[in-house]
């Protein structure tokens, strides 16, 4: 069953744009790659950041491929990966941060195959129990993002698209 409106991750994550935009700023949305350089350090990154004013937090989940990646985020993701972070490390790294009392909107930035193979629906359950609030999927065009759709719809969470600076007016 969905969340109601304000109390979705869609509805977090409109909330804290909405207040930057009322302090006449534009939001801060730090990235983070879960795990690097350790997950006991990238836990205190991700405070250390929301200390800082951070209103949304993009967490990425590492991936053994991420071609939309730059080198910097390739080689984080890497050292996560050797470091033994697993997209059920990530869960429990989310869930640790609310443990903590984190309460700014936490979004997972991951490729869709590890979704995929962790299966669409018990991924956005699994992210609705950690309180994940959204989710980017770089390599998932809306196009091929219908069954994500729904599942981030039943659980309450915000699946956001990107746009590439190439992207038409049509496209967007």
């Amino acid at each position: 069953m969905a969340s109601n409106e304000s109390t979705s991750g869609a509805g977090r994550i409109a909330a804290a744009f909405e207040r930057a935009r009322r302090e006449g700023r534009a939001a801060l949305i730090p990235y983070l790659c879960l795990g690097y350089p350790t997950p006991e350090t990238s836990l205190a990154l991700a405070e250390a950041a929301i200390a800082g004013g951070a209103d949304v937090l993009e967490l990425g989940v590492p991936f053994s491929d991420p071609l939309a990646d730059g080198p910097v985020i390739q080689h984080a993701a890497h050292t996560a990966l050797q470091g033994g972070m697993t997209v059920a490390r990530c869960l429990e790294m989310a869930q640790d941060l609310r443990g903590r009392g984190i309460e700014t909107p936490l979004v997972f930035m991951g490729y869709y195959n590890p979704i995929l193979a962790f299966g669409e629906q018990a991924f956005c359950r699994a992210c609705q129990q950690a309180k994940v609030d959204g989710l980017i999927v770089p390599d998932l065009p809306p196009e091929e993002g219908e069954a994500l759709e729904r599942a981030c719809e039943a659980h309450g969470l915000a699946l956001i698209y990107l746009l590439a600076p190439t992207s038409t007016p049509e496209r967007i």
